[in-house]
């Protein structure tokens, strides 16, 4: 679940792509959506996170330069089950008392072609911090910036449900997330 918002996080870092010159982006979570796939017990499940912000610069002339930080709320995630929502929150998950941001700090972008780049950057949840690689779509318009894709994120390498709780629900190892942002100039 964390792994998803930080790739909501890297997608948002991928939408500060001005058409002519540096601009400073922040990301409208209202337009945007960061969710996420998982198994339950061999069953495909859903959620999404409600509360994130995001903001960076971009230059096109230095993609590689690019700075952008995207922090999702690890207490709005939603399961679409209330229980298993406040579950998520507990010590065990995500521990938003002492957690309570999933943070995504793009470093690099590399052009591909065709609107696609590969971005680069790290993730922090629960105090573990990774590296993190994706390719995104990004696409550049007069008013906003629009970024999608999708990127896969180890639930166990940020300590997600390791504990004692997996002996109640089986949840597979690996969290799919899917993001679309839009990000709109600053100021």
């Amino acid at each position: 679940m964390l792994r998803s918002m930080a790739c909501g996080v890297l997608l948002a870092a991928t939408l500060l792509q001005p058409a002519f010159a540096k601009t400073n982006w922040v990301v409208d979570w209202a337009a945007s959506n960061v969710g996420f796939e998982y198994e339950k017990d061999g069953a495909p499940t859903e959620g999404v996170f409600r509360e994130f912000t995001g903001s960076g610069s971009f230059d096109p002339a230095t993609p590689d330069a690019a700075r952008f930080e995207i922090r999702i709320k690890s207490a709005s995630i939603d399961l679409h089950n209330f229980l298993a929502s406040g579950f998520a929150t507990s010590a065990e998950w995500f521990d938003s008392k002492n957690h309570p941001d999933v943070v995504y700090v793009l470093t690099d972008l590399k052009p591909l072609g065709e609107g696609r780049y590969a971005a680069s950057g790290s993730i922090s949840i629960r105090g573990r911090t990774k590296r993190l690689n994706s390719e995104i779509a990004l696409t550049i318009y007069e008013s906003d910036a629009r970024a999608s894709g999708v990127l896969t994120i180890r639930r166990t390498d940020f300590l997600l449900g390791v504990g004692p709780s997996a002996a109640l629900v089986e949840i597979g190892p690996d969290v799919l997330v899917r993001f679309s942002l839009v990000a709109r100039p600053e100021g």
